[in-house]
């Protein structure tokens, strides 16, 4: 092994956190718990899929196997690559370790690799198929495969894996909760934001930068001006239908669209419609904002005139003045969930919208903590932001401890914090008044 191949597998093996469940599958199947194992993996663009073919690689070589790693190959030359890059297994021996990664582009020979190819590989043979989007029905239906196949998605980093990578990467504390926020959790975004911290940027350059990387890899190239515009739609809007698009894309197959929506492999599809996951709605949101902000008004002008209120048509709201008193008082209710209970927004529009609406105080907290998200997704607000999380949700046990922790003189932190108030108050209203979750 050469030093540069040593110090790359040292620097990325000191880097992996996570994926307990992934590594404890592959070593299942390397043990020879079965005697052929097929593990599929997938995920959004960015959750790790490729490191963990990496990190399966090196536990295969530990364990004295043949390890074959493909990478995608020209349609035409799939079968005959493939075959060329599998050797004959040596007699005695466990069969090879194969991982394909970029899954999803070998559609064209799938029926022949699932028919033919990996039926004749001999026994002992561990493949890993990596892609983002899960197995098709002719996998997952068979009978023949039930045993055999092992299916993983492959999702976001927990908020502790999150704080471990980040600390890996020697980010200091303070600047931790902006990037996890930002991140979400997914690998690919918090690596970003540490190579920007690392150049000396500040956090509105860290979103920007992080922004723009995933819009250009995790998002890409989308079929049409319509496609974009529903996924800008699905990113803006807490919750995305059939019936959303269709008032808000004009002289489009809606129902097209919404199935597109569904297939992306970073979106959710729920009861009550889909969404994306918080890193790439940030990622949209934030790129569009700087890009674009006439378009930026646009869309949320245009999500603004499509929305119904039907689903809520029962629910009224409370007059302004009594709604920001109710704000205050959630916030500073927090921790404490016999005070949120009797918290008269537990009976507001919003709160009954929320898909976890079916427990008032978990709804109450979901729409608090998604509103205060989108906050911080607003440049302009990151001072109050930080100044409304250390105040409500950091823990702080006083004003001054808030001001303190944040490093600002108590009267910079308290004009902060008036503002977050503001602010928040003005976007909470406005969902509760439009049912759509606005910046």
């Amino acid at each position: 092994m050469t030093r540069l191949e040593e110090y790359l597998r040292s620097a990325r093996n000191r880097a992996f956190v996570g994926r307990t469940a992934e590594m404890a599958a592959f070593r299942s199947a390397l043990a020879g718990g079965a005697l052929f194992t097929v593990l599929y993996l997938h995920g959004a663009g960015g959750t790790g899929k490729t490191t963990l073919l990496r990190r399966y690689g090196v536990e295969a070589e530990r364990a004295n196997r043949q390890v074959v790693r493909v990478d995608r190959f020209e349609p035409g030359g799939m079968i005959s690559a493939l075959l060329a890059a599998v050797p004959p297994t040596p007699a005695g021996t466990a069969g090879p370790v194969l991982l394909i990664d970029e899954f999803e582009h070998w559609q064209p020979v799938e029926p022949w690799l699932r028919e033919e190819f990996l039926p004749s590989l001999p026994v002992g043979t561990v493949v890993v198929l990596a892609a983002r989007t899960p197995p098709d029905v002719e996998w997952t239906a068979d009978p023949g495969w039930h045993d055999v196949l092992r299916v993983h998605e492959v999702g976001d980093l927990s908020p502790s894996e999150a704080e471990m990578l980040l600390d890996r990467h020697a980010i200091p504390r303070r600047r931790q909760p902006v990037l996890a926020e930002l991140a979400g959790g997914n690998p690919l975004a918090l690596r970003l934001a540490v190579e920007a911290v690392s150049a000396d940027k500040d956090d509105d350059e860290v979103r920007l930068c992080v922004a723009q990387a995933v819009v250009k890899q995790v998002v890409g190239d989308v079929p049409s001006a319509a496609h974009r515009h529903a996924l800008e739609i699905c990113a803006y809007a807490e919750v995305t239908t059939e019936k959303l698009i269709r008032a808000t894309v004009a002289d489009a197959d809606a129902v097209e669209l919404f199935r597109w929506l569904c297939t992306l492999p970073y979106a959710v599809c729920g009861p009550n419609g889909v969404h994306v996951r918080p890193f790439v709605r940030t990622a949209v949101r934030t790129e569009l904002q700087w890009r674009d902000p006439l378009r930026h008004e646009a869309v949320l002008a245009r999500l603004e005139e499509g929305t119904t209120l039907t689903a809520t048509a029962k629910v009224e709201s409370l007059p302004r003045p009594e709604f920001d008193v109710a704000v205050r008082e959630a916030l500073r209710a927090w921790r404490r969930p016999d005070l949120l209970a009797g918290n008269a927004l537990v009976h507001s529009r919003m709160v009954a919208a929320s898909e976890a609406s079916a427990e008032p105080v978990a709804a109450l907290r979901d729409v608090l903590q998604s509103t205060l998200d989108a906050l911080g997704e607003d440049p302009r607000q990151g001072k109050p932001h930080r100044a409304l999380i250390a105040t409500y949700l950091g823990g702080a046990p006083t004003q001054e401890a808030a001001a303190e922790r944040l490093g600002l003189p108590f009267s910079t932190y308290r004009r902060h914090l008036n503002r977050g108030l503001e602010v928040l108050c003005s976007l909470l209203w406005r969902r509760e008044t439009t049912g759509i979750e606005l910046t």
